[in-house]
């Protein structure tokens, strides 16, 4: 009879164990285009803390839907501006880096410089939608400040994405178009290169961690915000162009 007693307290310590665990391990959703960076940080993370982080990537839209379900999700990385708009009940946000635009060229025309969008043999360039995408406002706002609107209005392309662009630039649909170094960086052997685009000349993009309020993973939730501060945490951001 003891025995079948230990027998039956033994589970209930596992069962009580595992899933403390999963009470423990906090929800990160993500913009999928920080895939890379997310990921390494993640896994430095673990690595560093032994406590693992879950994953959810995709559209903004898809994160901010996702982001309000209750207790579902913890942090919520993204672009400031999107996530307010939102109205997503965050407690609070951190700051992880300034996203930056930069112009990339198809390998199947001869550019290399941001005046290469006044030549006469570029005839389309790409740029994401600027009512939907942070960086097609960004494009938009840099084309306006640098006196290339509306001249050049008849050349552009305007699509969905960011990822919608680099894939009419990889197959020479269009000549160049605006990209986010952090995606640039991921694809740069596919480009036929690409530079930055003047960041005065367009408003802040600021990326940032957001630490959403109905959530049950207080603790976790502080303690990867307190490594993102890390210069680990911080060499990591930058090499992936934040």
């Amino acid at each position: 009879m003891n025995l079948l007693r230990i027998a039956i307290l033994g589970v209930f310590l596992l069962v009580s164990s595992v899933t403390t665990g999963w009470a423990d391990t906090v929800v990160l959703a993500s913009g999928a285009g920080y895939k890379k960076m997310v990921t390494a940080l993640t896994s430095a993370y673990t690595q560093k803390t032994g406590h693992t982080v879950d994953l959810i990537f995709g559209n903004m839209a898809r994160v901010t839907t996702l982001a309000k379900q209750k207790d579902k999700v913890g942090l919520v990385l993204g672009d400031s501006s999107f996530l307010e708009r939102a109205h997503l009940p965050m407690q609070s946000a951190q700051e992880l880096g300034r996203g930056k635009l930069v112009l990339a060229f198809s390998k199947s025309v001869k550019a290399s410089t941001v005046a290469d969008l006044d030549n006469p043999h570029v005839s389309r360039i790409a740029l994401p939608d600027a009512k939907k995408a942070i960086y097609g406002k960004a494009a938009r706002e840099f084309l306006q400040s640098s006196g290339r609107l509306p001249s050049i209005q008849s050349k552009l392309l305007e699509v969905s994405t960011v990822p919608q662009v680099f894939s009419y630039i990889a197959t020479n649909e269009v000549d160049m178009g605006f990209l986010n170094l952090t995606h640039a960086l991921n694809v740069a052997d596919k480009l036929g290169g690409y530079v930055l685009v003047d960041d005065s000349l367009y408003s802040p993009i600021s990326i940032v961690v957001g630490v959403l309020a109905n959530a049950s993973q207080k603790k976790e939730q502080q303690n990867f915000l307190q490594f993102l501060n890390t210069p680990e945490a911080q060499a990591i951001v930058r090499k992936h162009g934040l």
